[in-house]
């Protein structure tokens, strides 16, 4: 059996998509711009930030909801920029500006909506988490670390290493660094260290077997030869050196198919 295939009403666009899919997916597909803070393609939706609000009319009736994880149905008619919906952002983005005023993404994100002030009280002018939860999605999801978490709950909940101590399971990857939309989570190199200055955890640089060039940390190498054997000694050559090797290897071989009369 194919796919159960939809037709829906985007902005007074009808269109067709498949039963799985997701609003955002669907209004993305058509061009439509939906800011997003809290999602990722590679990571599960999360619907936390909101600033993704639409509003979803069906038989029973119209609502505003989340469009990152709403999924499409038969019929459904879709509203990305009513006034509804621009209001709502507006509120959003505003106690998002509160939260975490330090954040440039965030003020400019607000500004669009006409959102330069906000009249709730901010705690810490220097906050740029959101809590959207990219970072602890992308290192249990996608890494399978789970070096950092979520703690305590309301007002006090906040993201860190267990016991804000240093993450013992952190292979410093940097898909925190990389997924985070608002430049909390920060990163860099001291002395031959690398420093996850967010969780407070200080990581070994591995050296390249060839060049000598420092580029990954030694714990993830570790984790990586354990997991995959087999790739032991290659991933200990940095990207630029693996490079070289694979031409290398891939002239030597097409030299032996073709002939010893081609230059080596």
């Amino acid at each position: 059996m194919g796919e159960e295939v939809f037709e829906i009403t985007v902005d007074g666009q009808k269109s067709t998509t498949t039963a799985g899919e997701t609003i955002l997916s669907a209004c993305r597909r058509l061009g439509k711009d939906i800011p997003t803070l809290c999602h990722h393609e590679a990571l599960k939706p999360y619907a936390s930030c909101r600033v993704c609000l639409v509003e979803a009319k069906t038989e029973r009736g119209g609502t505003l909801v989340a469009s990152c994880q709403y999924p499409v149905s038969e019929g459904l008619v879709v509203e990305t920029d009513s006034p509804a919906v621009r209001e709502a952002r507006k509120i959003v983005l505003e106690l998002l500006l509160a939260r975490c005023p330090a954040s440039e993404v965030v003020r400019d994100l607000a500004a669009r909506y006409g959102v330069t002030s906000t009249p709730y009280p901010t705690d810490d002018p220097e906050e740029k988490c959101i809590l959207c939860g990219l970072c602890v999605r992308a290192c249990e999801e996608l890494v399978r670390a789970a070096a950092v978490g979520f703690a305590d709950r309301g007002l006090e909940r906040r993201v860190g290493s267990p016991f804000e101590e240093s993450a013992e399971e952190c292979l410093g990857c940097g898909a925190c660094v990389n997924v985070c939309p608002t430049g909390k989570v920060e990163a860099k190199y001291v002395d031959g260290v690398l420093r996850m200055e967010t969780w407070r955890t200080d990581l070994e640089m591995a050296k390249c077997r060839r060049c000598g060039k420092a580029f990954t940390t030694q714990r993830l190498l570790e984790r990586v030869a354990k997991e995959e054997p087999d790739l032991a000694e290659e991933i200990r050559l940095c990207p630029s050196c693996r490079s070289k090797e694979t031409i290398h290897k891939w002239a030597e071989a097409i030299r032996l198919a073709f002939g010893a009369g081609l230059p080596s």
